[in-house]
């Protein structure tokens, strides 16, 4: 396979030329009008039958419960990259006066350790304050999410500049040049995870586009928080309380295809357009590739191309190359798995520890299908495989939403004083007796 190098230039996300045509605006609108109506209909339903008007509120203020401790933890992880960026400097400047290639060697060594030190600690203290702290769902996404972004960054950065330090000679008339302090702040902010010293820009800040991302942000959280709360919860959040039939189990999986799909174009929508934008025009980050056209795909190997391009690049740069060009000698197939894996992996545990426990479906997702789609190759460029890619991510959206969903009122229903290893790995879902089979 050929290797690409990641080119950043002017260019707005599709959606955003899209909504430059008068008719797709026009959709864009009726969603919206639809939104409304849900809202409304919700409302008066809500006040009604409760006397009072709830609108998933309820749900946003138990999410962002400890809030503060999450903000706090932000603050610590970018305390660290900034330490990071300081400690880089002092790797590559100190390097060159030392006299013997072996104490070089050592000093690299050395540096190397701390790095890897700093990945663990960096997972296991996200881990930490995430479970000490019992920070509900929302909380603990913002500390996972931002711990993992940091990281991402630090490596890019580190992996970027650590070819010109190495290659610099220390006798080269040439002064070893490293990115500003400044350039490096810009980085961290910045909506993308690839690293250059230098980025496409917007001559100015359009504060009427920052105005309308920030409000479909704060829109598409009330509305995720909605969808959850008034079609998700009610038809798994007895589970635990009393038993569900196997039937049961099943209509919810297929009732929540819709609702599935429903929270799938939320998270896309909320993070990979809105809050990436608003970002890149508060800091006039030109290069607003963030996903590509997956609407069209008709397979899930397009679709895993086009979904989230932030993610990708870091991964194919960072992961399929190095792997691809270092580790594996030019074999792409392992090179490939590497990439699931890794991926795999860290979806899973920031799943784990958002949600508050292990359920590795995920897991499975990306480790498994997500290579054998991968593998298959592309289906035929059809209507009729587009309407089938549709159907099957609508429920394998549905079916990921409604189990998780399942095994977090398993383990508050029905809770385990004391649990151990084996009650923590194996899902409360099969073990809490609640599922009648006869």
């Amino acid at each position: 396979n050929k290797i690409y190098e990641k080119q950043f230039v002017h260019r707005n996300s599709l959606l955003t030329d899209l909504f430059e045509n008068i008719h797709v605006r026009t959709v864009y609108h009726l969603f919206i009008t639809i939104l409304i109506g849900l809202f409304v209909n919700t409302a008066v339903y809500d006040y009604l039958k409760y006397g009072k008007v709830v609108l998933g509120l309820k749900l946003i203020k138990l999410s962002f419960v400890k809030l503060h401790i999450a903000l706090l933890a932000w603050f610590g992880y970018f305390t660290c990259a900034c330490l990071a960026y300081f400690s880089f400097k002092l790797w590559a400047n100190y390097r060159i006066f030392l006299p013997k290639l072996k104490q070089v060697h050592i000093w690299d060594l050395l540096w190397l350790v701390i790095l890897v030190g700093y990945y663990v600690c960096s997972f296991q203290t996200a881990g930490y304050v995430v479970t000490v702290f019992e920070l509900p769902p929302a909380s603990s996404a913002i500390v996972v999410f931002e711990q993992t972004r940091f990281l991402m960054k630090i490596h890019s950065f580190v992996r970027s500049n650590c070819p010109k330090v190495l290659h610099h000679k220390p006798h080269d008339d040439n002064k070893l040049i490293l990115p500003e302090f400044s350039h490096f702040l810009y980085f961290i902010f910045v909506p993308t995870l690839i690293y250059r010293d230098a980025y496409p820009k917007t001559k100015k800040i359009n504060w009427n586009f920052v105005c309308c991302c920030f409000f479909e942000t704060v829109a598409v959280v009330f509305f995720f928080s909605f969808v959850i709360d008034r079609f998700l919860n009610p038809s798994v959040q007895d589970f635990g309380i009393r038993k569900y039939t196997v039937n049961e189990i099943i209509l919810c999986i297929f009732e929540n295809t819709i609702t599935g799909v429903l929270i799938l174009l939320s998270n896309f929508f909320l993070l990979l357009h809105s809050w990436q934008n608003l970002f890149a025009e508060l800091t006039r980050f030109g290069d607003r590739m963030f996903y590509r056209d997956w609407w069209t795909c008709t397979d899930f190997s397009g679709y895993f191309r086009k979904w989230n391009i932030i993610v990708q690049d870091w991964l194919y740069i960072y992961i399929y190359k190095d792997f691809h060009e270092t580790v594996f000698h030019n074999n792409a197939i392992l090179a490939k798995f590497a990439v699931f894996g890794i991926s795999a992996v860290v979806h899973e545990w920031i799943v784990t520890y958002m949600l508050g426990f292990f359920f590795p479906l995920l897991f499975i997702e990306f480790l498994f299908l997500g290579s054998l789609f991968n593998f298959l190759g592309g289906a035929p460029k059809t209507a009729v495989f587009n309407i089938l890619f549709w159907y099957a991510l609508s429920f394998g959206a549905g079916s990921l939403a409604t189990m998780y969903a399942f095994e977090f009122y398993a383990r508050m229903n029905a809770p385990i004083e004391n649990p151990t290893l084996k009650d923590i790995l194996i899902p409360r879902f099969l073990t809490c007796e609640c599922i009648d089979y006869s």
